[in-house]
């Protein structure tokens, strides 16, 4: 019965003749409704151009075959029309839906999105033109000036050219959007290390200050470390704990702030490198030591064996040397002995000295010859004149004494003090009989203890206590 109802007031009211132009005005707003459907599915559907104009012509076309046949509107059947109706519904909700998704945060009408690792932005439209920055994946911005083999863009503190291949634009970067959304990670205190590996011992590659900026590759931790990607697209780690994650679009990233991290990387490479080239030194160093030590102590050890066997050596033949020894020193003294029995004095000319000459003398032969019988310190007296005599040690008896490398005795501690005394009264009797022209050495000029001389090889000599003259 209601169904009867709603038929018939259908045909009095609404396809009367006596209310078209109502009708017609009804039937218009509805066809247009109906077009701005059909139009806002199509958009969502394919998500090209060419499908938006060919249905903007098919509505149009509704449009106008709905206005220009009238008539087509008085013979309608009522079922027709409530389908209609139906289908109106279902379009509007349609055209709602896309109208929410175009003004979501993933709308990307007159931006761009990258979806490629690295795209470089150029100075100008051409290959030639100079790198001004670099996009990476999931970079976002705005499109100023669209091309079809070039698009001029601005992202962040960048502008330039990209090519117009390497980005997606508007509904192709809305439908990607979501997809390729990204995570920026700030740095909660300075010099927050990013590391090679989720490790702290691991390497550092780059050093960030606090409240510095950095590309996160996702919004979860592999074990408590965020992988980033740095300015010059290097990637590394950083600790979760020095870091706050959001999600968010990412910028281009500015030339000058590539250089700049790729400067920072520079330093703390080399810093690196100079520390890792002294560590091998202190190491090498360190294995030198080691390696003179142990040969050190191997030498030692091979040097006391062979001291042992030296001793058990010398132990053996200590006796046999002993005896030779003996002997050796009893034929000197013998021959000692023959020579002092040979000694004969002579007169030489007196020499010109006062006090300090005859001090100087005797204390000089109280330093050589103190020790030895009264005529060995006359033959040492004697010895100090025949070279001043000579004349090629000195002009003056200071002269010969002081000569260098001539008699030891002017460097020992005894003689300042003999030069006051004269050492003793026999060196006092023995200058001065010298000084006076007596002479028991005839004109020898050297003297040393015989027992250090091969007096074979002198020839001629004299032996006074333990001295030979020569």
């Amino acid at each position: 019965m209601k169904m009867n109802r709603f038929k018939y007031n259908l045909k009095r009211y609404v396809f009367s003749g006596r209310y078209f132009v109502r009708n017609a005005l009804f039937v218009m707003i509805l066809a247009t409704i109906v077009s701005i459907g059909v139009v806002g599915y199509s958009l969502i559907s394919s998500g090209s151009e060419e499908n938006k104009e060919a249905k903007k012509v098919e509505t149009e076309t509704v449009s106008r075959l709905s206005v220009a046949e009238p008539s087509m509107i008085v013979d309608v059947d009522v079922d027709k029309l409530d389908q209609l109706i139906t289908d109106e519904q279902k379009v509007e909700v349609t055209a709602k839906q896309e109208t929410v998704l175009t003004n979501t945060r993933y709308d990307m009408t007159g931006k761009f999105l990258c979806t490629i690792d690295t795209v470089n932005i150029r100075s100008i439209a051409s290959e030639q033109g100079e790198v001004v920055g670099c996009l990476y994946r999931g970079a976002t911005g705005k499109v100023t000036e669209a091309g079809k083999t070039w698009t001029k863009i601005e992202s962040g503190d960048v502008t330039g050219y990209v090519a117009t291949e390497l980005i997606l634009t508007d509904a192709e970067a809305t439908e990607k959007a979501e997809e390729y959304k990204g995570y920026i990670a700030t740095t909660l205190e300075s010099q927050v290390c990013v590391r090679k590996d989720a490790d702290p011992e691991a390497e550092i590659l780059y050093l960030a200050d606090q409240g510095e900026t950095l590309i996160a590759c996702e919004d979860s931790t592999d074990n408590g470390w965020f992988n980033v990607r740095l300015a010059d697209g290097t990637y590394g780690y950083i600790s979760a704990d020095l870091v706050s994650v959001e999600e968010d679009y990412i910028n281009a990233i500015s030339i000058e702030k590539i250089h700049a991290a790729q400067a920072v990387m520079k330093q703390i490479t080399d810093r690196a490198e100079e520390e890792a080239r002294k560590a091998e030194e202190a190491k090498e160093e360190e294995d030198r030591r080691k390696a003179v030590e142990e040969r050190e102590k191997e030498l030692e050890k091979a040097q006391a064996e062979l001291k042992a066997a030296e001793e058990e050596a010398k132990k053996a033949e200590a006796a046999e040397e002993a005896k030779k020894a003996e002997e050796e020193s009893k034929k000197e003294t013998e021959k000692a002995a023959d020579k002092q029995t040979a000694q004969t004095t002579t007169q030489e000319s007196p020499i010109d000295a006062d006090a300090s000459d005859l001090y100087l003398l005797a204390a000089i032969t109280y330093c050589e010859a103190g020790a030895e019988p009264y005529e060995g310190q006359l033959a040492v007296a004697n010895v100090v004149l025949n070279r001043l005599r000579n004349g090629g040690y000195g002009k003056t008896l200071a002269d010969v004494i002081y000569a260098p490398y001539q008699f030891t005795g002017c460097k020992m501690s005894t003689f300042p003090n003999a030069l006051k005394t004269g050492g003793s009264a026999s060196c006092l009797k023995a200058a001065q009989a010298a000084l006076n022209g007596e002479n028991n050495i005839g004109g020898c000029k050297y003297f040393r203890p015989y027992k250090n001389l091969n007096l074979e090889k002198i020839g001629n000599y004299t032996i006074i206590g333990t001295h030979a003259f020569y």
